[in-house]
């Protein structure tokens, strides 16, 4: 299945700004996958494409994205990454309109290998961040938890034959797996984070 796909199959109208570029993406970074996503367009979306890719505006965002992401061969991406790769797919994901045209390039194992160098990353900063947090911090800190930890509410938890994390859901479905509405990978991001317990939480709960 090409998770890509998942981001032009509910669009009737025009294209988004956001499903020019990422298609442009996918036509520059994952060219094997751009037919299969283009034919799933309407014509008018087609043609919409067609116009937009030769655009001085195409031209000018290609040339901002080159100049802030270090080249990356993804077609032909080793079995296992060094720190200095992790570090910019990294970069990649964290550009929305990037990020949806490279994921279906990651096999299990790479992305097992991003959030393992993800996580080492966080407890890190988050050891640097706690060295400087003073007595009366940490207790408020303490207590958030340990309000947050006796909260009943469900939190999202990969079944069996489904996604093993909540991005995979909306890649997959299109749908929040908490609220259960509507969402993409790049409005996901801007809601959620990932705590010191692997568990994902809304941002505005994390201030």
């Amino acid at each position: 299945m090409i998770f890509a796909t998942d981001y032009f199959n509910d669009t009737k109208n025009e294209l988004s700004e956001f499903n020019l570029k990422l298609l442009l993406n996918i036509e520059d970074l994952n060219n094997v996958i751009f037919d299969e996503v283009f034919t799933i367009l309407s014509p008018q979306q087609q043609e919409q494409y067609i116009v937009f890719r030769t655009s001085e505006e195409a031209g000018k965002y290609r040339k901002e994205r080159n100049s802030k992401l270090s080249y990356v061969d993804f077609n032909n991406l080793p079995e296992i990454f060094d720190d200095k790769l992790l570090k910019n797919i990294i970069l990649y994901q964290k550009d929305g309109e990037v990020g949806g045209a490279i994921y279906d390039l990651l096999s299990e194992d790479h992305k097992g290998q991003i959030t393992q160098y993800e996580w080492k990353i966080y407890e890190e900063e988050k050891a640097k961040r706690r060295a400087l947090m003073s007595e009366d911090e940490k207790r408020k800190e303490k207590e958030w938890w340990d309000k947050y930890d006796a909260d009943p509410t469900p939190r999202f938890m990969g079944n069996m034959g489904e996604p093993d994390n909540a991005d995979q859901y909306v890649l997959r479905y299109g749908i929040d797996p908490f609220t259960g509405k509507p969402e993409t990978i790049k409005s996901f991001y801007e809601k959620y984070t990932i705590d010191s317990h692997g568990n994902i939480i809304p941002k505005e709960n994390n201030q």
